[in-house]
Parts: structure tokens; sequence; C-alpha cells
């Protein structure tokens, strides 16, 4: 009897001094969050590799916030963010984009800025007044990103 109350107590003990478990995903894996948006600079390696290796494992590219992040009362932050590809710059102000391509890879862009006559409501007499070639993006692959609410950007990688 002796030997099982000390056992309780020590468990007890244990409990209670123990550190909580951590649920967090590893620090390299955290700090995307923080290195993604300078474009990985110097100091962020091990963020970079493990930014590659969860896209490379078919996992999400960025870990859940909530388990990178504790406040001292034990409160989270919570992100979110939104993958996609944009294959050209943006166009000077007034002119549109004009893609073509099949599927996945855009082959062709052009910036096209168009007068139309709307005279009678008709929006179809329209004449291109000029265009120029779009520029190619090196990375058109971007995440967009928020943390509790508040946008971050559009960064590309």
């Amino acid at each position: 009897m002796k030997k099982l109350l000390s056992f309780v107590a020590i468990a007890i003990l244990f409990s209670i001094t123990a550190p909580p478990k951590a649920y967090a995903a590893s620090e390299a894996e955290c700090a995307i969050w923080i290195c993604l948006p300078g474009g990985f600079p110097t100091g962020c390696s091990a963020a970079h590799s493990a930014f590659k290796h969860r896209i490379k494992k078919g996992r999400p590219p960025l870990p859940d916030l909530s388990s990178c992040t504790t406040g001292p009362n034990g409160q989270t932050s919570n992100g979110r963010y939104q993958l996609g590809y944009e294959y050209f710059e943006p166009c000077k102000e007034g002119y549109v984009l004009e893609q073509s391509g099949n599927g996945f890879y855009m082959k062709n862009g052009r910036c096209v800025l168009k007068q139309c006559n709307n005279r009678y409501g008709w929006n179809n007499s329209c004449i291109t007044k000029d265009s120029y070639a779009a520029i190619r993006r090196p990375s058109p692959t971007y995440v967009k990103m928020w943390v509790d609410g508040q946008y971050l950007g559009q960064f590309f990688y």
C-alpha cells in the first residue's frame, strides 16, 4: 500500500511539473510563416528546406499556424492561405491581359488596350488601340496569407 501511495504521489508530481505536450509542427516548418513573405532570406534555409519538403511530399506548403503559436495565456493565432498561379505580371493601367495556351501552362500573354463603341448599349464593336507582350513571371506559383483575419499579401515562390 505504501508503494502504491508513493507511486501515485510521484505520478501526480510529474503530471503537475511536466511541460505540456507540444502538438506544434517543427521549428523549421513554423518558420515558413515568417520566412516565406521575405522570399526566404539569409537565416531561413531550414524553413526553405522544410517548405520544399512539404510540397514534395504532397503536404500543404504551410503548417497550421495555430500549431506554431501560443501566447502567454495559451491563446493561439489563426492563419490561412490560398495557393494559385499567375503566369504574367500585371498589365499597365487600362490594359487587359489576354492569355492563350492549354491547361496548366499558359504559353502566350498580351496586354491589350481596347476602345469600345457603346453608343447603343452594345459592347460588341471594340477595336484594339494598342497592345504589348505580357511579361512572364519567373515563378508563377503564389501563396496569399492571412493571420487572424489580416491580409499579409501575395508572395511568389
